[in-house]
């Protein structure tokens, strides 16, 4: 019998982290609601790294291409996370443009055209809803337990980490690197001295006050891109129809092609594995116990979202691990400010403007205060393996786990790069995912060593 009720693990894994809003609250009075929420969209503001990515790799170099998919991606962000935190887990997530899904959709949009990657983007999301919706995905759950969970919530700090870092070193100049070093000590200020809502926001606070003013008195602040983008603009349905494929046609809104599915799918194979991850994740963080129910209707509510996605001409979207920092550090895990942070960003997508509000904010302030949360991210995961049963098995699961899952990526984005490249799409993206990775190897040492080769003395104990 389906029991959506039904906790992930016998034992609720110990955290560290002080909620001060629950995912109930609502904070009080209203206006904390929108200034937590604007916290986060400072944070959460990616679409611009993988939007540029994503026309590098279909090599598209218009910046009106550019400008309009990253306002349908703000917009469809909006969306999917009102999607999430209503019909789906209803957990303080936010919904944004995948990393792994940029990486397939951009090679489908260079060999096959935007046609098919949006038939892509909506086979493979109509997939994802159902495997949610059937429950097909939460039938794994008895393959994650705390040890696994836990390695793969430490793997995705390490990812907030190399993020957080990119940025920070994104613009080596002495300037940008005292602004960095100026913030990321202003954050810590802010968090351990300040009291109420200077603790809670402090990483608004030292962005706003170092990435906005103090880079405008300085003249590294992109106003010109500010002022030139529109105050509105509604989004459009297939908006690059006018766009000649590479076999030179145009006026094509959707093409279903077999391989471009299969590639795109390989995509959302990783996406989903991110998500359980991150739904264990942020449970952990909001100290809520994780449910039967987070697993599928999360899932179910990621695929309808991805599916509408292509209808505006967006990316997929997909659960945010920088969202599960901000959360972890500021100890805000209220939906409501998720939801209204889905307003605001539904505000960036019509307000062209605003949008570039945040991208004129150098990253390398945004990277320094980033690396607060990326700790907090890991360090939840390492408190959830020490509260695994201390055996040499479990040990050997994690270790190994993060050992490959931190390690693989790195030689396969560098030392073996030439040779990761060469592999089909589907074990590049293996070789290249850090939770992907994770999961897989958590799941099958799990499997291995404390099922297959379990003493029967252990299971007897059991």
């Amino acid at each position: 019998m389906y029991q959506p009720e039904q906790p992930i693990f016998d034992e609720q894994p110990e955290s560290n982290i002080e909620v001060t809003i629950g995912i109930e609250d609502v904070p009080k009075p209203w206006w904390k609601s929108w200034y937590f929420a604007l916290q986060i969209t400072l944070v959460d503001f990616t679409p611009f790294m993988w939007v540029s990515g994503f026309a590098s790799l279909a090599g598209i170099q218009s910046a009106s291409f550019t400008a309009t998919m990253l306002s349908a991606c703000f917009f469809c962000m909006g969306i999917c996370t009102f999607l999430q935190t209503t019909i789906g887990n209803r957990l303080p997530i936010v919904q944004g443009t995948s990393s792994s899904l940029m990486s397939s959709m951009g090679s489908i949009a260079g060999v096959y055209g935007l046609p098919a990657t949006w038939g892509s983007i909506l086979v493979g999301g109509f997939l994802e809803f159902l495997l949610g919706a059937t429950r097909v995905i939460s039938k794994i759950r008895k393959f994650l337990p705390p040890v696994v969970l836990g390695s793969v919530v430490t793997s995705i700090g390490f990812v907030a980490a190399r993020i957080a870092v990119q940025w920070t070193f994104s613009n080596t100049e002495p300037v940008y690197m005292i602004l960095a070093v100026i913030a990321f000590i202003l954050a810590l200020l802010l968090k351990f001295l300040g009291r109420g809502i200077v603790s809670q926001g402090f990483i608004l606070i030292s962005v706003v006050l170092v990435g906005v003013v103090g880079a405008s008195a300085l003249g590294l602040f992109d106003w010109k891109a500010v002022q030139e983008a529109p105050w509105f603009a509604l989004p459009q349905l297939f908006p690059f129809r006018d766009m000649p494929n590479p076999s030179g046609e145009s006026g094509q809104l959707v093409a279903f092609v077999g391989a471009a599915i299969l590639g795109g799918f390989s995509g959302y194979i990783g996406s989903i594995f991110e998500s359980v991850g991150d739904y264990g994740a942020t449970c952990s963080a909001c100290k809520e116990v994780y449910r039967v129910k987070h697993i599928d209707r999360g899932i179910m509510a990621e695929g309808l979202g991805c599916v509408i996605t292509a209808f505006f001409g967006a990316l997929p979207c997909t659960s945010y691990t920088q969202n599960i920092g901000i959360v972890a550090a500021t100890g805000v895990a209220s939906r409501r400010v998720t939801q209204v942070a889905g307003i605001l960003f539904l505000l960036y997508g019509l307000c062209p403007k605003m949008a570039y509000v945040l991208a004129g904010i150098p990253k390398p302030i945004i990277g320094a205060v980033f690396l607060i949360t990326a700790a907090s991210i890991m360090f939840s995961g390492i408190d959830t393996i020490v509260s695994s049963p201390r055996t040499l098995r479990n040990t050997i699961i994690a270790g190994t786990t993060l050992s490959l899952a931190v390690m693989l990526p790195y030689h396969c984005s560098s030392t073996y790069a030439e040779w990761a490249s060469s592999l089909p799409p589907f074990l590049n993206m293996v070789c290249t995912s850090n939770v992907f990775l994770a999961v897989i190897f958590g799941v099958g040492l799990n499997i291995i060593l404390n099922i297959i080769l379990k003493d029967k003395k252990e299971e007897k104990a059991s």
